[in-house]
């Protein structure tokens, strides 16, 4: 059988998420070959999976703002997908453009199984066209419906109930969407072989600061790496897009040990066995399943709330770089070679 797997969200998801779905999927039967629709960045990382047979790219220009222009561009991709005669599609996203294309998909008559929307395209195209689309049809997810019966439980505070997952990405998958097998994001990536020379026998820390917005932008930075440096770590970051991701996974595969807000880099490095310290902002560290959190205290620590009304500046990412070094230090400390 010929099968794809509709998920189109960022770097970090397709490490966590979108991999080990695919890995999932196949062991059902290994004879099957997976395909992946994705975005962005996500395309070298799915290439790196032996699992995945192929990866198919939406480019940036194929998602305008404009959702006219959208529609127009994810109803050309459906009939491009169709030429690609999947005997199984299943779309395990969650946002409106690859639900609206899991149901165009399903109404030319393909086999999808998982989310969709909850109106015919037909309907949804002209009530946009026509500007009488209800804005309240599609706040937060208003329009979703699934095939997945248990994909009502994702939008409550899941890790209150289900204890028994270790983080967002094994709820999603093995709850949500009932996908059944092991849960393996991990990469056969070598070791970079620069970093281990210039770092001269010192432990090397890799430290991201910056994610999507203020709930993901940790300030300090450059206090946080002078401090790490100070105290005898050899320190690099290069998380802005400039290297391939291949690389970046390398670098990744030779470093003891990551500080990163909660992003990507979390996911990347437990890709290759890396462990983190992460900043987790407004997130559970339940959620986040880190190896390490650090916490900075304040009365709504780990609201989960993106955007943040009540602290709009996110004093919880306002963490004492201290704090962070004396947490690598007693890492290391504790960790016998």
């Amino acid at each position: 059988m010929k099968i794809l797997i509709i998920r189109l969200l960022g770097l970090g998801d397709v490490a966590n998420i979108l991999i080990p779905a695919a890995r999932m999927i196949k062991a059902k039967n290994p004879s099957n070959t997976v395909d992946v629709l994705t975005y962005g960045a996500g395309v070298e990382l799915a290439d790196l999976c032996p699992e995945i047979s192929d990866v198919l790219a939406v480019e940036k220009e194929q998602w305008p703002d404009d959702p006219v222009k959208a529609i127009t561009s994810f109803s050309s991709l459906a009939f491009f997908l169709t030429q690609r005669e999947y005997d199984e599609i299943y779309c395990i996203d969650t946002w409106f453009m690859p639900c609206f294309l899991a149901t165009y998909l399903r109404e030319i008559g393909l086999n999808v199984q998982g989310n969709f929307i909850s109106k015919g395209t037909q309907e949804i195209t002209q009530s946009i066209i026509s500007g009488n689309a209800e804005s309240a049809y599609f706040k937060s997810t208003n329009y979703l419906e699934s095939t997945f019966k248990n994909m009502e439980c994702w939008q409550a505070e899941w890790w209150e109930t289900y204890t028994e997952y270790e983080n967002y990405a094994r709820f999603f998958l093995m709850h949500c969407c009932s996908l059944q097998g092991e849960y393996d994001m991990t990469l056969d990536i070598e070791a970079d072989e620069v970093l281990p020379k210039i770092s001269s026998g010192k432990k090397v820390i890799a430290v991201n600061h910056a994610g999507s917005g203020k709930n993901k932008d940790y300030a300090n930075y450059r206090e946080l790496v002078s401090s790490l440096e100070k105290s005898g770590f050899h320190v690099w970051s290069r998380f802005d897009g400039s290297q391939p991701i291949l690389k970046t996974l390398q670098m990744l595969r030779s470093t003891d040990l990551v500080v990163t807000v909660a992003t990507s880099t979390q996911w990347l490095a437990q890709a290759v066995g890396t462990p983190s310290l992460v900043i987790p902002g407004c997130l559970p560290p339940k959620v986040l399943g880190a190896d390490l959190c650090v916490e900075n205290p304040i009365k709504c620590q780990f609201c989960v709330k993106e955007p943040c009304t009540e602290n709009p500046d996110y004093e919880c990412m306002n963490v004492d770089p201290a704090l962070l070094v004396d947490g690598c230090l007693g890492y290391f400390g504790s960790k016998k070679d």
